[in-house]
């Protein structure tokens, strides 16, 4: 017989914990009681580290996995919290990717049913888990572009210099947010190019306004070259972890990195590719940097039926205006300025 329980659904618990409203509680971490309990207490709505919709099912501390594991969505854990004096162990689940939230909604709910008819909370997960198994290892997203892999991989290496300078460095991070530049502070802006390919010089610019300095300002291209390698230091998400630690408003900033395209640093597609830093170059962008502006052009406009400019520039022909470590080290700190 099910057993359905009256409590609010995981997806409203979820909107309401991301919102700030968990229950006045001396446990560990923000979450909300269902109305559903096993033996070890009550089942509750949580988020992980970075927003993350996340249930926690008690259970006793003298249980083992079984064969409990965690799928390439779902990560499955045993956690420990004090609360009111006493340790408490739960099976945790989190679900790693934005786009099976609500396929893990429904695996909640039926957990809940389980435990509502009868079953302990480590065999309620276990089989719900099994059942579902197939609908949670599909991969909802589209696969992500090697392009755009390296591409946020560079801005948040640059990110964590800038963040090791001051916790308040990210919100030179303006791409995201929609400023044509990638990181901005004051009128100073800087352009981060990414290639995967040693002693390529060569970068693609998109549109006549990408290296054009902020009005009465300057602008900065930074050329970093990656290679790919297997348990590669710099990934997505060792990057997306350590700048989210560092930041005094994590928050904020997975919210950025989301507006990046990628919802979760952990997301598996994000992660297919990790790197090694091969080298880094910046350049200040001003006269004479081989570029397509506007100001450069008859009428300062494009030609009449022209539009959706993309090109290419070789690097190797703006040598006299790369910066030395020196000036890139001042520059950086600039920028991590708040």
């Amino acid at each position: 017989m099910s057993h359905k329980h009256d409590t609010m659904s995981a997806l409203d618990a979820w909107a309401l914990l991301r919102a700030g409203k968990s229950e006045a509680s001396d446990l560990q971490a923000p979450t909300l009681r269902t109305d559903i309990s096993t033996p070890a207490g009550p089942v509750r709505y949580s988020l992980g580290n970075y927003s993350e919709a996340r249930i926690l099912v008690p259970v006793p501390s003298t249980v083992s996995s079984g064969t409990l594991a965690s799928t390439r969505f779902l990560k499955v854990t045993f956690s420990n919290y004090l609360h009111a004096g006493r340790s408490l162990c739960f099976v945790d689940l989190t679900c790693l990717s934005r786009n099976l939230e609500l396929v893990f909604g429904e695996v909640v709910e039926e957990i809940l049913t389980r435990i509502a008819g009868g079953m302990n909370g480590l065999e309620a997960a276990a089989t719900t888990i099994s059942d579902f198994r197939d609908l949670l290892e599909r991969n909802q997203s589209s696969t992500v572009a090697q392009t755009a892999i390296v591409g946020l991989v560079g801005e948040l290496y640059y990110l964590n210099r800038l963040l090791a300078h001051s916790p308040c460095g990210w919100k030179a991070w303006r791409g995201p947010a929609g400023d044509r530049h990638d990181f901005r502070i004051g009128n100073s802006s800087l352009e981060v190019k990414t290639t995967s390919q040693a002693g390529n010089t060569v970068i693609t610019i998109h549109g006549t306004d990408q290296l054009l300095p902020p009005s009465g300002g300057s602008l900065h291209l930074l050329h970093l070259t990656l290679e790919a390698v297997a348990g590669g230091l710099l990934s997505v998400s060792s990057l997306g972890q350590s700048a989210l630690a560092k930041a005094d408003d994590p928050a904020a900033l997975a919210k950025l990195i989301g507006s990046a395209g990628c919802s979760n640093v952990d997301d598996p597609a994000w992660n297919a590719m990790a790197y090694h830093l091969e080298s880094e170059n910046l350049y200040k962008v001003s006269d004479g940097f081989p570029r397509i502006v506007l100001n450069t052009m008859a009428n300062g406009s494009l030609p009449a039926g022209v539009s959706d400019v993309v090109y290419k520039v070789d690097l190797s022909c703006a040598q006299e205006h790369r910066l030395d470590e020196q000036a890139a080290a001042s520059l950086e700190k600039e920028f991590a300025s708040c």
